[in-house]
């Protein structure tokens, strides 16, 4: 962030006037304290609703990943309360689920300015996940 910057939350009549404090990692936008949802470390997300889900995700995801990769681990499937053999692997996560709970989809990836879809094998946190991140 360079000094003298502005925070830039708020609407376009109602937008924020106080010096800004952060750059959030999520929309680069620079922010000030009042508008800090999460600042800690190298951290940095403003309050904006797209931003706080998309910090919020990420701290359920990796959360997520460690149980499948414990489960992984011990033999089982990356899903809660399934049994044994867990042959497939999430093409995004890459933690490994019986058939029953990876499906084959057409996911949007982006190059550049432009989305293509490619298909996945995916689990269903991974599946819903997209929602958050391909928010505009």
């Amino acid at each position: 962030m360079r000094p003298g910057q502005i925070c830039r939350v708020g609407g376009r009549f109602s937008r924020c006037q106080n010096s800004a404090a952060h750059s959030c990692q999520y929309c680069g936008r620079d922010f000030c304290v009042s508008h800090a949802y999460h600042v800690e470390e190298h951290d940095e997300v403003c309050a904006r609703k797209q931003c706080q889900s998309k910090h919020d995700d990420l701290v359920a995801h990796m959360a997520y990943k460690r149980r499948v990769f414990e489960r992984n681990h011990v033999g089982l499937c990356g899903i809660e309360e399934c049994g044994p053999h867990p042959g497939f692997e999430c093409s995004l996560c890459r933690g490994r689920f019986c058939g029953e709970h990876l499906t084959e989809r057409m996911y949007p990836f982006s190059e550049g300015w432009v989305s293509i879809d490619r298909p996945v094998s995916i689990c269903p946190r991974c599946w819903e996940r997209r929602k958050i991140w391909r928010a505009r």
